[in-house]
Parts: C-alpha cells; structure tokens; sequence
C-alpha cells in the first residue's frame, strides 16, 4: 500500500474515532466539565481527520495528537467519572495518537517522497 494510501486509511479511522469520542458522553455517562471537554476534543479529532485526508500535510497529525494527549489527561484528572467511562477515554486517546503518529509518518514520508522526484 502507497504512504499517501495509508495515510487516508489513517485519517478515516481518526474521523470514526472522533466521531465516537464526541458522541461518546451520550452513551457512556459522563457530565460537568468533562462532557464538554470530550464532545469538544472529539470534535478536533474529526475535524483534524477530514482537514488531513483532504490536505497533505502533517500538521492536522499534530493537532489530533495532541488533542488525544489532552484527552489522555482528562481521563487521568482525579473527577468522579464512571469507570466505563475513564476506560473509554483512555483507550480512545491511546488509539487516536497511535493514529496520528501513523498518519504523520506517511504523509512526512509521501512529501518527502515526493520532493525527491521532483529534484530527479
């Protein structure tokens, strides 16, 4: 499979991802200030997957990376969420940078790749 083909394999599972993370809190319950936290990190995660499957470069990785390490952190935040939901999150977040540093890589190495083309 071509980078730029398994970058956008990347991006749709961090859009699917995302789009879970935001929806989540619905499903699995969580309130006060981490329901909005999580309906907005996933909202940055699905946006950053569209922004990076549309746009060849790696700062919508970067984005999505870090808003998974914020995530990580909130479900780590000493608050009275359930434990379903602290599982959620952490797994989420996990899977969400692994994504990133995925999508980061093959777009680094499709650019990069690229270039050298074009220098030949």
């Amino acid at each position: 499979m071509e980078d730029i083909d398994q970058s956008r394999t990347a991006s749709v599972l961090t859009i699917i991802a995302g789009l879970w993370i935001a929806l989540s809190p619905f499903v699995i319950s969580v309130s006060g200030f981490a329901l909005y936290s999580v309906i907005v990190l996933g909202a940055i995660i699905a946006v950053a997957g569209v922004v990076q499957l549309l746009w060849e470069n790696t700062l919508p990785s970067w984005i999505s990376g870090a808003a998974s390490v914020l995530l990580f952190l909130l479900a780590i935040a000493p608050m009275s969420l359930g434990v379903s939901a602290v599982w959620n999150m952490l797994i989420s977040a996990i899977v969400v940078f692994v994504l990133a540093v995925w999508d980061e890589i093959e777009v680094a190495h499709y650019v990069s790749e690229g270039r050298r083309s074009h220098q030949n």
